[in-house]
């Protein structure tokens, strides 16, 4: 297969990785890549056609899902402030005990 031509100011390493590239992308004859090509450029078309739909996902999500997910930031903001560490949400880490819901890092309480 024909070979690329030669980059200017190119060092010893970057030569050796680009004759070693050329040796596996030329494992393939001309007909493969010629197919593989094809095939390339037929995903790129059908991802064109994609991106509409895309488009159309994202405003139903602003438009209704948004809400929702602000809501839901809203309420755990407010959870977070009055979080009582419930035991499931409770791990310890390097000698401390965490809330994985409010992220606080907790110590035993005195008195019992």
């Amino acid at each position: 297969m024909a070979r690329r031509k030669k980059p200017e100011n190119e060092t010893p390493q970057q030569i050796e990785e680009r004759l070693l590239m050329e040796r596996i992308s030329n494992v393939a004859n001309r007909s493969e890549k010629t197919a593989w090509k094809r095939k390339l450029n037929n995903m790129e078309k059908l991802l064109e056609e994609l991106r509409p739909i895309e488009e159309k996902i994202l405003a139903i999500m602003s438009e209704e899902k948004q809400p929702l997910i602000d809501k839901i930031h809203d309420l755990r903001t407010i959870m977070v402030g009055d979080c009582v560490h419930p035991f499931e949400h409770l791990c310890m880490k390097d000698g401390y005990v965490e809330c994985k819901f409010c992220n606080k890092k907790l110590k035993v309480p005195d008195g019992s």
